[in-house]
């Protein structure tokens, strides 16, 4: 992403930018709402209480993030504050999307047992693997400043959600209504989400590593001091506009299928 002077020095907020972040606010608001109400009326059942754990740091991480949204290899911020640091925001987007992986392992080993599915339980086996992976691709991309990496995790990513909704479409098959809605949903979520993923995530990257192919590159160890120091507070909507998309889905659909997996048992009693 090109940052022209006149945006990097600006010292005004673009209404579209204003509305934008309001509605990240009350969107973060919201999901702490659905969280706090599912933890008050869920089954504490050993699974439930391991899914609220993680959920709650996923809904909470995600929370922060939309308050203070950055863009990590470019450095972009919005409010000028450590709590819009590099480095702070990578590391607890980091241990939050690995909380993820954990629900989505957990969701369908659980599934395979209220189905009688084992081969699920397997499957489960690979995407906590696939996060780490994932993970590590995106730190080399923000401490290098090479925009390869974050174009291969994304495509970890939506090989992730693929695998999701192939579970769901295969175990929608075995069960009833109202279980069967909730994994027929989630099949189509997860499968719309790969398909974005690949078709506006992983071309972004793959456009911004082309544009900034000949660009300077940092070490990992100076880049790591870069991320911790350097930010640019941006009020201009012409810089967020690529990022505002992918980020107001990841806060408001991801947050909310990171929730729902609390109440497979719920759902799977109704059946």
């Amino acid at each position: 992403m090109h940052l022209p002077s006149r945006f990097v020095s600006s010292a005004w907020i673009d209404r579209r930018l204003g509305l934008w972040l309001g509605f990240l606010a009350a969107l973060a608001g919201f999901n702490g709402a659905i969280w706090i109400w599912i933890a008050h009326s869920a089954l504490h059942t050993p699974y439930v209480q391991i899914q609220l754990l993680l959920s709650g740091v996923y809904v909470g991480v995600c929370g922060f993030r939309s308050l203070f949204p950055r863009v990590d290899v470019e450095r972009v911020c919005v409010w000028d504050t450590w709590l819009s640091a590099i480095l702070l925001g990578r590391t607890a987007a980091t241990i939050a999307e690995l909380c993820f992986a954990l629900q989505c392992a957990l969701f369908v080993h659980r599934l395979s047992d209220i189905i009688g599915m084992p081969l699920l339980a397997l499957e489960a086996r690979l995407f906590l693997p696939l996060a780490i992976l994932a993970e590590l691709l995106c730190w080399h991309a923000v401490l290098s400043l090479n925009h390869f990496g974050h174009a291969m995790e994304e495509s970890l990513w939506a090989l992730l959600m693929l695998l999701l909704s192939a579970t769901f479409a295969t175990a929608a098959l075995a069960v009833t209504s109202p279980l069967r809605v909730m994994l027929i949903v989630g099949f189509m979520v997860y499968a719309l989400g790969a398909g974005l993923t690949m078709a506006y995530d992983v071309t972004m990257y793959i456009r911004r590593w082309q544009l900034h192919a000949g660009g300077s590159r940092l070490t990992l160890a100076t880049g790591l001091r870069d991320s911790r120091h350097r930010r640019h507070p941006i009020f201009a909507w012409e810089i967020w506009r690529e990022e505002a998309p992918w980020m107001t889905l990841y806060f408001s659909i991801g947050v909310w299928t990171s929730l729902a997996m609390v109440l497979l048992e719920r759902a799977a009693s109704r059946t």
